[in-house]
């Protein structure tokens, strides 16, 4: 017990009511156990101890542990309650209880008997333990049971479970058997099995850098927000973290974190965080959030100068995101989205140099964000998604032969209409984009299907494939299964990749596209020219189509002729003459107009997309359009 103690007191430890009320339990039980030696020694040495020393060691062994008992159960409470503080009239039931269990201690009477095998205690104060025992006992699975929804955490409910049985398996044999000293063995046994499950500071560590870990910032700030604290996060990131990471080393990067960390540790007497790879944090609370702004200062002003590692001085470019609670998250929301919004870089609108704080701005982009993964949420669940489809014209044919899937989602009661620029990142970051592209998928194979589009001279439907599920194992035998299930040929399916996700996907994506191009499917990089360009990849053959972006096409017809629309025409022209010598078919998007239309023919495109043949439209209209359009080239 007593190494158990030294182990326990000399680790850091976070700061939380659980581990506070940890901490007296440790020493209450420490206390128990040495009166219990005394006790042991007085009863042991009856004739020769006085009788105000045996009852003194009589009242401390029961004094701590009563109140050893009720930190087990105070502890287990607050663990079940997540750290939510107790109410003034909880609180008046605590403290009543046990000023009258402390009252019997110092007045009730204790009466002792000999018999062969020793000399035993009993009488009011003995049949007082029993009471306080059992009834912490009760309130204890009563207030599991009560708590018991509220548990997320399956390792903390096997250990509160172990927990009740030991206190209930030990306190019923030493009712049942009053001789046996068992209390003691118990009351370690139980502080064993929580330090090692519970309160096991290993568990709140990072063990590269030392700091707090994100586990222990989700449970202390759980703390503030149950308790309505005002308070504010600190976040320090590192900008360009794979950059820096290959420049200098990984090793390099986890010396100047522990800099950090001890810099804030050491200059605002806080604890420290790490939230991710490259972002520490800290927490300023409400009696100190008054000098946030010295303290923002005292961190801008370190970190303009370089850190001073063993063998180097290092040098980061970095920048402070500053979170204020309630003023830009509200006491009533989930830790787990808090710190998502604190992490999100874009959250931070307003940027004061090495300083970046919330504004208006931010805020309404958070609700809106809320609300779009409500939508998304919500079309997943009732399978409300609707497809739009915007006909692609070919001009070896002259007619339209293929077609983007587009989807979109619309909300009548709230934001109405939302771009799959907005939602398709938000449910990529919140893992829906799997059953939200699996359902698209279906959406657009069923339609496939009962339209027979090869009748239209449809050869195929172009499907955007999200970066996740570009690099899902799973995806080559769900395309296969699909296809099979609505009878579609392979080859009537292009899937889109964007530009950005072909280039840093890496050894997945390509072995999906063997297997799929195997099976006879076609891929496209789509928005081609959009920042990523890698034009090695391309002459690996991977795409059989690339579809240019308007990005490049517009700035090549704007109003005033000028040196940049000049160059903006060469780029796009030599863009197209090397594609084309490459044998990829290309596909340019974003074309109004009949001129824009007429200048892209001239050089060669192999199709045409955009609003100057039409705007994406629902189902049953693209339907029509196509047999339309498509009956008067035939």
């Amino acid at each position: 017990m007593l190494i158990l103690e030294v182990i326990y007191f000399l680790r850091p430890k976070i700061k939380l009511l659980s581990n506070k009320i940890f901490s007296v339990l440790m020493v209450s039980a420490l206390l128990y156990l040495l009166f219990d030696f005394a006790t042991v020694f007085a009863l042991v040495y009856f004739d020769s101890c006085p009788i105000w020393f045996v009852r003194f060691t009589h009242q401390g062994f029961i004094i701590f542990l009563y109140i050893a008992l009720s930190c087990i159960y105070l502890y287990i409470d607050i663990l079940n309650r997540d750290q939510r503080r107790y109410s003034k009239p909880e609180l008046s039931v605590i403290i009543v209880s046990y000023v009258f269990a402390l009252a019997s201690v110092l007045f009730a009477p204790i009466d002792y008997y000999i018999e062969e095998d020793g000399i035993y205690s009993f009488g009011l104060m003995v049949n007082c333990v029993y009471a306080v025992l059992i009834i912490y006992s009760a309130m204890t699975v009563f207030q599991t049971l009560r708590h018991w929804k509220n548990k997320a955490h399956r390792k903390q409910k096997i250990c509160v479970l172990m927990t009740m049985a030991l206190w209930v398996g030990f306190g019923g044999i030493q009712i049942i058997e009053p001789k046996i000293l068992i209390s003691s063995v118990g009351i370690s046994a139980i502080i064993l099995l929580m330090f090692l499950s519970l309160e096991n500071p290993s568990e709140y560590l990072d063990s590269e850098t030392r700091a707090f870990n994100y586990y222990a910032l989700k449970t202390v700030l759980q703390e503030f927000m149950s308790c309505k604290k005002n308070y504010a996060i600190v976040s320090m990131e590192l900008d360009e973290a794979s950059i820096i990471e290959n420049y200098v080393g990984t090793n390099v990067i986890a010396e100047t974190l522990v800099e950090i960390k001890q810099f804030v540790e050491k200059s605002f007497k806080t604890q420290c965080y790490r939230m991710n790879r490259m972002t520490l944090a800290f927490i300023v609370d409400n009696k100190h959030i008054s000098k946030i702004d010295t303290c923002l200062e005292i961190l801008a002003d370190r970190f303009s100068r370089p850190w001073e590692l063993k063998d180097r001085s290092v040098r980061l470019n970095a920048h402070a995101n500053v979170l204020f609670c309630p003023e830009d998250f509200p006491f009533d929301g989930q830790v787990v989205e808090l710190l998502d919004f604190a992490e999100d870089t874009e959250t931070y609108g307003r940027s004061i140099g090495f300083i970046r704080r919330i504004d208006d701005k931010a805020r309404e982009k958070r609700i809106r964000s809320r609300q779009i993964l409500h939508i998304v949420s919500e079309s997943i669940k009732n399978n409300s998604i609707v497809m739009y489809y915007q006909p692609i014209y070919s001009l070896a044919e002259k007619r339209f032969t293929n077609a983007e899937a587009l989807v979109r989602l619309k909300d009548e009661n709230t934001i109405g209409y939302v771009s799959p620029e907005e939602f398709i990142p938000l449910a990529e970051k919140k893992g829906m984009i799997m059953p939200l592209s699996n359902l698209i998928f279906n959406h657009v194979f069923a339609f496939m299907s009962e339209n027979n589009l090869k009748k239209q001279h449809m050869n195929h439907i172009e499907v955007n494939l999200s970066g996740l599920q570009s690099v899902d194992a799973n995806l080559p035998k769900l395309m296969k299964s699909l296809l099979m299930k609505y009878n579609i040929a392979p080859d009537c399916v292009n899937l889109e990749i964007t530009e950005s996700i072909a280039v840093t996907s890496g050894y997945m994506l390509k072995k999906n596209m063997e297997e799929l191009k195997k099976f006879g499917c076609s891929f496209s990089m789509d928005d081609f020219g959009t920042g990523y360009s890698n034009l090695s990849r391309i002459a690996k053959a991977d795409f059989e189509m690339i579809k240019i972006d308007k990005s490049l096409l517009w700035p090549c017809f704007k109003e005033d002729e000028t040196e940049g629309t000049k160059n903006a025409k060469i780029l796009l022209e030599n863009m197209i003459s090397m594609l084309l010598k490459m044998g990829r078919k290309i596909v340019v998007e974003g074309i109004e107009t009949k001129e824009q239309f007429d200048y892209l023919a001239s050089l060669g495109i192999t199709y045409a997309q955009g609003f100057y043949f039409s705007k994406p439209i629902p189902e049953e209209e693209f339907v029509k359009f196509i047999a339309e359009k498509n009956s008067k080239r035939s």
